[in-house]
């Protein structure tokens, strides 16, 4: 018989997984990303996605009998008082109500749903299609905005400022359109790495069609999260080396397709106006250091939007919303990483010869399905690197988006623990320490490159 480590054995799941609640769940998915109500007029103004939310989550209360409480969900908790504590304390008690409701209806029950009900490899794989379909979708629509003689495309959406494509919805910028689209693009190469002959012929498709999605929004955020996304996956795949040699190499088209897009130069005027908000936002963020000038108040106080999440955090919820934040997102990041030392997907050691055909088939089944654990987890770490990095462009703090992705990262997380044979979570509290101190330190940081900058 073949030894294989505990740290890798499979452990049949129990019969928890209710059917009822993740069907609600994927309708709710369907109808905040396709967004088909919005189609048509007579339905724009049905509450039709909170009462699919709300089904989704009271199912999953009652009827979902293996339920968790992960850090980063009790951290988008705890962002709620903060952000009606914060409105309070800038005299306006009916905005931070309402800063309070809006967080927990497009960021705390989303995330509950999402880690507590995406269960297995098969539900996150019908999730990624959801994605990878809508983003297809929203392309389509782009195209047909480009193509129509008035810039309006067959959903009803218009072209936004310099022919830039956009969607219905929240997706009605086209910064958030290029987010969607960067976030969804590992999905697509798990497929086509993955796949057999056909399904890599449509993946490569699907990638080919977002990746011009991506151009068309013309969003350098997107754009720079690419770079990001690909630089870190070479650095932790083919080492630092490689990595550098890569972006010698590449820099000829690297540089060709900066040019097709607005210009990132730092003396640009849009892009120093975003320095601007940056410093703005830090000011902000002394002004009233421990809440805040609270949610959507920043352009109160600057003509513009912040420009970054991280700053947009600070300045609005002052450093008790800022470590929440930042502990909800490094947390996630750190369950998907691929070289995390808690809680780790072994992959066993293939031997060189078996007792029995019987045997190699079990053990080439454990295999994949180990496998299968791994690209999984891998794939939703660059997904949620791409958020992190196109944030930092974006002043996307509290998109529904991030916090759906992040629900389907972390319950990737219990998924290898229950693969893994473990009963209970490891302790990430040391992580957690480190996440704060990081930070903290973050905020210096943001000092220094806007000083930099300026």
């Amino acid at each position: 018989m073949i030894d294989v480590p505990n740290n890798s054995r499979l452990v049949a799941p129990k019969l928890t997984d209710a059917l009822l609640p993740f069907l609600f769940l994927c309708i709710y998915m369907l109808l905040i990303l396709v967004r088909p109500q919005e189609w048509l007029e007579q339905f724009k103004d049905l509450p039709i996605i909170r009462l699919a939310l709300l089904l989704a989550f009271a199912s999953y209360l009652v009827l979902q009998k293996d339920k968790k409480l992960p850090p980063q969900v009790i951290c988008c908790i705890l962002l709620v008082p903060v952000m009606f504590l914060s409105g309070i304390s800038n005299g306006w008690l009916t905005g931070g109500i309402n800063s309070a409701n809006n967080f927990i209806i497009s960021g705390v029950l989303p995330i509950i749903i999402f880690s507590g009900l995406t269960t297995t490899v098969a539900r996150t794989r019908i999730l990624m299609l959801i994605a990878i379909a809508a983003a297809m979708v929203m392309v389509n629509n782009g195209i047909s905005q480009k193509n129509s003689p008035v810039g309006i495309g067959w959903s009803g959406s218009a072209l936004s400022w310099l022919d830039r494509i956009t969607y219905v919805g929240f997706f009605n910028d086209p910064n958030d359109l290029g987010m969607f689209f960067v976030m969804t693009l590992p999905f697509v190469f798990l497929f086509f790495i993955r796949g057999g002959v056909l399904t890599k012929c449509i993946a490569g498709f699907c990638a080919a069609y977002i990746l011009y999605g991506v151009y068309l929004t013309n969003s350098r955020g997107a754009l720079l999260s690419i770079v990001a996304m690909a630089g870190l996956f070479s650095y932790l795949n083919w080492g630092k080396f490689k990595t550098i040699l890569s972006a010698v190499l590449l820099s000829p088209a690297l540089i060709f397709i900066f040019m097709k897009f607005r210009s990132i130069d730092v003396d640009e005027e849009s892009a120093a106006g975003r320095v601007d908000s940056w410093y703005e936002g830090m000011q902000l963020f002394l002004w009233k250091p421990l809440l805040g000038v609270g949610q959507g108040n920043f352009i109160e106080h600057h003509n513009i939007t912040a420009h970054n999440s991280y700053v947009l955090a600070l300045a609005e919820l002052g450093i008790s919303g800022y470590c929440l934040w930042m502990m909800f997102l490094l947390l996630t990041l750190y369950m998907v990483y691929p070289q995390r030392k808690i809680n780790v997907i072994t992959l066993p050691t293939i031997p060189e010869n078996f007792a029995s055909y019987r045997e190699q088939v079990a053990f080439t089944k454990e295999y994949e399905q180990i496998k299968n654990q791994k690209w999984l987890s891998d794939c939703l770490f660059y997904s949620m690197v791409g958020f992190a990095a196109a944030a930092f462009f974006l002043s996307r703090t509290y998109a529904l988006v991030a916090y759906v992705f992040a629900g389907i990262a972390i319950a990737q997380y219990f998924q290898a623990a229950k693969h893994n044979g473990l009963s209970s979570l490891p302790s990430l509290k040391h992580i957690m320490v480190r996440i704060f101190w990081f930070t903290i330190l973050s905020v210096f940081a943001f000092f220094i490159i806007i000083k930099v900058l300026l």
